[in-house]
């Protein structure tokens, strides 16, 4: 009896148990033989029995069986497996990299379902929103199939693939303070954004679930929220029983998340639960607090829309490392205020090498993959004292479903070409099942990094067409520019009409009760122009304000107090509903309420503690290399951005 006599059933059962290599090589004996390798049902049967039960990450986005056709499961089936071995063999560098190049900062982007791109960018002219089809990218195109304008820049955004489509809440401000929820459609025989709808006055979103949309900022002051967008419904979520004016709480949190019948809120000791509404007029009532160890960057795993019965899983970068939190639901029920949320690390930091008054962190833009197995992040735990002889680099690790004593093992690489620059304010995504990253930064530099790199094998097409809902009542974004209405940043030497239109007209209009050493005189203030200090661009203090502190918005600088023979500098500023005083010569920053502007009192102030450390390393490194890159290579890359067509602030044009 031959091979070929056994019937296309028996011929299956065999390949099965065949390596992939040697069912290519079976293909090629005769037509009967690649009519079997062929069929449809074999690669059910290994992606099933073979892909599956070995543990490897599937696209949790993957059509049915029904839909997918035998050449793209059999796309799937081999890329998954090649995939498996380089994460095997602790080799993750990328076979294969697109590169664009855009004409603004990118400020946020997001990789959807293996196929498509998302991005945000700005400058001082413009705000836009991009979407590229990967599938084309990977053939050559740099276009993308959709790209529209916003009134005001992208800060945070949030993004879901609903029934009804793709769903993007994007956050935006500080020049128009708003959440604007949009998506992607087909119209007239090409995609197009258009907008769903827009609600005013809030801003900083941490969550999109379906109708919700959860935020941190409400007409300019940190009160966390939800709000139904669809209904236009708002719901304040209450302050703990000691409230949100102490050190972790008066600032946004890391993140919200739903969790059953939970509304989850983590700031930076806490992690807080509260009933979700479930009606339009139900109200969001406080549950419990459980302590959690100092947090600086946090991701959740898995969807808002898991099951009701799976446990809470969180993944956060501590002063300890890379460590996971699992919560389940029938320990719930015993956790008190002194609780300490258990978690296990499952990546230890490295020693740090800095020596100045407060240690930075090596780590930092903690990233979780959609299946909520692999974490990612950009490590610079090397001195910056060799900074060109050692990248930042990213590290790879599988999260465990449960913490466990097993060693969990790190891959990095790194990008030789150094671009886009790991150090330069940096957004990431990855899809961990088909091996994607992306990154881009505020030089627009944006690179699509493909760990297996096999062509046709892509598989970009393996999820439903959210796109090919028409669009006919929505209103379409627009594709012409819209002119940004930012105010005029300080400079040495302002003209009246540009002092009048500058942000400096702005300043010290609460009129405080202050003592005779403080001033108003910013004209006579040597500092005040300077251009690392208020406007909010990158690296700024007012930058520094809302990344490390967690205080976005806006800073409003009110007064000063300046003796350079006593080397001490103070600046008061408002941001939102609090007074911010800097203290240079203590390199330390104190907070208050609005409501105790007649108190003022620099002794009874409260110190106010970082909320992300690793903010701080990034803009040190953002810095150290800018200056390196002029000094040492004659590099400008924000000259190079203005070069296609950008508009960065003229302060970076500046060859030093």
């Amino acid at each position: 009896m031959t091979l070929t006599s056994l019937g296309e059933y028996l011929i299956i059962l065999v390949c099965l148990e065949l390596p992939l290599v040697d069912i290519t090589s079976l293909r090629q004996v005769c037509r009967c033989l690649t009519e079997a390798t062929n069929a449809k049902v074999l690669w059910i049967k290994i992606l099933d029995q073979r892909i599956r039960n070995a543990g490897t990450v599937v696209p949790s986005y993957l059509k049915g069986h029904d839909v997918l056709d035998a050449v793209a499961l059999e796309a799937l089936v081999r890329r998954l497996s090649r995939l498996a071995d380089k994460w095997e063999a602790g080799n993750l560098s990328p076979i294969e990299i697109s590169r664009l190049r855009l004409a603004q900062s990118i400020t946020w982007l997001r990789l959807v379902n293996g196929n498509w791109l998302f991005v945000a960018s700005s400058d001082n002219n413009v705000s836009r929103i991009s979407c590229w089809d990967l599938s084309l990218v990977f053939q050559g195109s740099v276009e993308p199939v959709a790209e529209a304008y916003l009134p005001g820049r992208v800060k945070t955004a949030k993004l879901e693939v609903q029934s009804s489509g793709v769903v993007l809440a994007l956050g935006l401000g500080p020049e128009s303070s708003s959440i604007h929820v949009i998506t992607l459609r087909q119209h007239s025989g090409r995609h197009v954004f258009s907008e769903l709808c827009c609600v005013e006055d809030s801003s900083h979103v941490l969550l999109l679930c379906g109708d919700i949309i959860g935020c941190a900022v409400r007409q300019g002051a940190v009160v966390p929220h939800v709000v139904n967008w669809k209904t236009g419904e708002i719901h304040s979520i209450p302050p703990p029983p000691n409230g949100r004016d102490i050190p972790g709480r008066r600032n946004v949190p890391h993140l919200m998340t739903i969790w059953g019948e939970f509304l989850v809120v983590l700031g930076t000791n806490t992690l807080e639960f509260y009933t979700f509404p479930s009606l339009v007029n139900d109200s969001i009532l406080f549950v419990k607090a459980i302590k959690t160890p100092t947090i600086w960057e946090a991701a959740v795993c898995g969807s808002a829309h898991m099951p009701p019965i799976a446990p809470l899983r969180l993944i956060t970068l501590t002063p300890a490392g890379i460590t996971l939190c699992v919560i389940e639901h029938h320990d719930f029920a015993g956790f008190n205020d002194d609780t300490i949320c258990p978690n296990f690390c499952i990546a230890k930091c490295p020693q740090r090498i800095y020596l100045s008054e407060e240690d930075e962190e090596p780590w930092y833009r903690l990233c979780i993959g959609e299946t909520g197995q692999r974490a990612l992040w950009i490590a610079t735990d090397e001195d910056l004292d060799e900074i060109f002889n050692n990248p930042a680099h990213f590290v790879y690790v599988n999260v465990p479903l449960l913490p466990s004593d097993a060693p969990t093992p790190r891959i990095t690489w790194n990008d030789d070409a150094d671009e886009p620059a790991l150090w330069a304010l940096p957004c990431v995504d990855f899809d961990e099942a088909l091996g994607l990253t992306v990154v881009g930064n505020c030089f627009g530099e944006l690179a699509i990094y493909d760990h297996d790199g096999r062509y046709p094998e892509r598989c970009c097409n393996l999820a439903t067409d959210f796109t090919d809902r028409l669009t006919s009542k929505e209103v379409l974004l627009p594709t012409v520019p819209l002119k940004l209405d930012l105010p005029v940043a300080p400079r040495r030497e302002m003209t009246d009409s540009e002092l009048n239109n500058s942000v400096i007209s702005q300043w010290s209009k609460d009129h405080l009760d202050l003592p005779e050493d403080w001033s108003t005189a910013w004209l006579g203030y040597e500092g005040y122009w300077q251009w690392d200090r208020w406007h909010g661009i990158p690296c700024d203090s007012a930058w520094l304000l809302e990344h490390a502190y967690g205080f976005p918005g806006p800073v409003i600088p009110q007064a000063y107090k300046y003796d350079p023979d006593l080397s001490e500098q103070h600046l008061l500023c408002r941001v939102g509903n609090r007074y911010l005083l800097f203290m240079w010569a203590e390199s330390e920053i104190r907070s208050w309420p609005l409501s105790e502007a007649g108190e003022f009192d620099v002794l009874a102030s409260e110190t106010q503690p970082y909320i992300c450390r690793t903010a701080k390393t990034e803009r040190r490194r953002y810095s150290t290399m800018l200056a390196s890159e002029r000094m040492c290579k004659g590099r400008n890359r924000w000259v190079e951005m203005a070069g296609r067509g950008g508009c960065p602030d003229e302060r970076f044009l500046v060859q030093e």
